[in-house]
C-alpha cells in the first residue's frame, strides 16, 4: 500500500484510496523533501551554477560537466577551490585533475588538509615520489575516497606481511592501485584456510594482483573447484590454477576442453594435465591447436604423450620448438638421441643452456645445421625462458621445475 502511494505521488497523482487514518500514517513516512520541494527554479539554477564551474575551473567537456553535475551539488565554489588548489599544489596536471574530477567528483566536496593530506603524507612516506603519487592516483582517483585508517593501511600492512618487504608492498600498488578497492584481506584468508603457504599466495599477489580482487564468495567458489580437480595447495600450481579458471569464462573453457578431446584426449586426462601444470588451459586455442598438430602430425607422438606432459604448453612454437626440431630430428636420424618421447620432450623444455650443452658436440659436425638454429634463435630473440610464460611472470626456472616434478 506505501509503496502504491508513494509512487502515485512522485507521479503526480494523488488518488489514495486508504482511510484518513492510513493516509495521515503514511504521509508522514514519506521524505520531507516530496512534502515540502525545493523551487524548481532554485534546483536548476545550482544545476547550472555547477556546470559551469566544472567547464570552466576543471575543464571538464560540456558532455561530462552535465553527468558529473548530477553526483555533486556546491552552492559557493569555496571548497572546490581548495580542492584544485590543492591538487595544483602537488603537482597534478590540468589534466590528471580533469580525469580524477570526472571520476570522483565528490572530492570537491572534502576538505583537503583534512581529507587528501594525510593519505599524501602516507604515500610519500612510502617513497611514493611527487609525480609517481599523481599518476597513481590519475589511474586510479577513488583511490582518494577510500578511509586511510579503515582501507588503504590495512590492506598495505597485508601486503607488507606476505610479500615480507615494504618496497614489494609500494611496487604491488604502484602497478595495480585498484587492488585497494577490493577485498584482498578475504581473497588472502580463504588461500591460507585452504593450506596455500604465504610464499605462493605473495607469488600471486605479486604476480596477477588484479586476480585476487574479487567477491569472497566467489573467489572461495573457484578455489574450491581448483581443490576438487585434484591440484595440490602447497604446490605453486595451484595458485596458478585460479589463474587458470578465472581466466577462462565458461564458454572459453569448454571450448578449449572440447579442442583437446577432438585430439584424442579423455575429460581424465584432461583434468589430470590441468592439475599437473594449469598453463595448458591458459594457453590460447590457436597455440593448443598448432602445438598438438606439431607433436602429433610432425613429431609422430601420440596424443596420450603429449597429455602426459602438458609443460609442453609452455614453450612458443616458432620460437623454441621449431628452431630446436631441425637438430632434435639430426641428432635422431644419426642414433644420437634416443627414440623416446620423455628424452626429447626434455631437450624440447629444457633451458637453452642445457640444450646446447647437450647437442654442442654433435652440432661441431655440422657447421651449417649449428649457423641455421643460431640465426632462427637470433630472429627470434629467444633468450634462456620460455617467451610464452614470461609473460605470465613465470621464470625458465619454475617452468623447467615443473617438468621435473611431473
Amino acid at each position: 500500500m506505501f509503496y502504491f502511494i508513494s509512487k502515485t505521488l512522485l507521479h503526480g497523482r494523488y488518488t489514495i484510496t486508504a482511510s484518513p487514518t492510513q493516509k495521515l500514517c503514511l504521509l508522514q513516512k514519506l521524505p520531507f523533501s516530496l512534502l515540502s520541494p525545493k523551487p524548481i527554479s532554485a534546483n536548476a539554477n545550482q544545476q547550472t551554477t555547477v556546470v559551469s564551474y566544472l567547464i570552466n575551473s576543471c575543464e571538464l567537456s560540456p558532455k561530462s560537466a552535465l553527468l558529473v553535475s548530477k553526483k555533486v551539488h556546491f552552492e559557493t565554489p569555496e571548497k572546490p577551490n581548495l580542492v584544485l588548489s590543492f591538487l595544483k599544489n602537488h603537482g597534478f596536471s590540468q589534466t590528471q585533475i580533469s580525469k580524477i574530477i570526472e571520476k570522483a567528483p565528490r572530492l570537491l566536496l572534502c576538505k583537503p588538509e583534512k581529507t587528501l593530506l594525510p593519505k599524501f603524507e602516507f604515500f610519500h612516506s612510502l617513497g611514493i615520489s611527487s609525480s609517481d603519487l599523481a599518476t597513481l592516483i590519475y589511474t586510479s582517483p577513488r583511490l582518494l575516497t577510500l578511509g586511510l585508517k579503515s582501507k588503504i593501511v590495512p590492506i598495505f600492512n597485508v601486503l607488507e606481511e606476505l610479500l615480507k618487504s615494504k618496497d614489494e608492498a609500494t611496487a604491488a600498488i604502484k602497478r595495480l592501485p585498484s587492488i585497494f578497492y577490493n577485498n584482498i584481506e578475504g581473497t588472502v584468508a580463504t588461500l591460507r584456510g585452504h593450506g596455500v603457504p604465504d610464499a605462493n599466495i605473495a607469488l600471486f599477489i605479486r604476480k596477477w594482483p588484479q586476480l585476487s580482487m574479487s567477491s569472497s564468495g566467489q573467489f572461495n567458489q573457484i578455489v574450491e573447484v581448483v581443490k576438487e580437480m585434484g591440484v595440490n595447495p602447497m604446490r605453486s600450481q595451484f595458485v596458478i590454477a585460479i589463474v587458470a579458471l578465472k581466466a577462462n569464462r565458461k564458454a572459453l573453457w569448454e571450448k578449449k576442453v572440447n579442442l583437446y578431446k577432438s585430439w584424442g584426449w579423455s575429460q581424465e586426462q584432461i583434468i589430470a594435465a590441468f592439475a599437473k601444470f594449469p598453463w595448458c588451459m591458459i594457453a590460447s586455442e590457436g597455440k593448443i591447436s598448432a602445438l598438438m598438430d606439431f607433436f602429433v602430425n610432425k613429431m609422430g607422438w601420440e596424443a596420450s604423450a603429449v597429455a602426459e606432459r602438458p609443460f609442453l604448453f609452455s614453450g612458443s612454437l616458432e620460437k623454441r620448438y621449431l628452431p630446436r626440431a631441425s637438430v632434435i630430428q639430426f641428432m635422431l636420424s644419426k642414433g644420437l638421441l634416443e627414440q623416446k618421447v620423455s628424452m626429447v620432450a626434455r631437450l624440447f623444455v629444457c633451458p637453452e643452456k642445457n640444450f646446447m650443452q647437450k647437442c654442442l658436440t654433435s652440432l661441431k659436425d655440422e657447421p651449417q645445421l649449428l649457423k641455421l638454429y643460431t640465426d632462427k634463435l637470433d630472429l627470434c630473440k629467444v633468450t634462456e625462458a620460455s617467451i610464452s610464460l614470461k609473460e605470465w611472470g613465470s621464470s625458465d626456472e619454475e617452468i623447467w621445475s615443473a617438468f621435473q616434478s611431473s
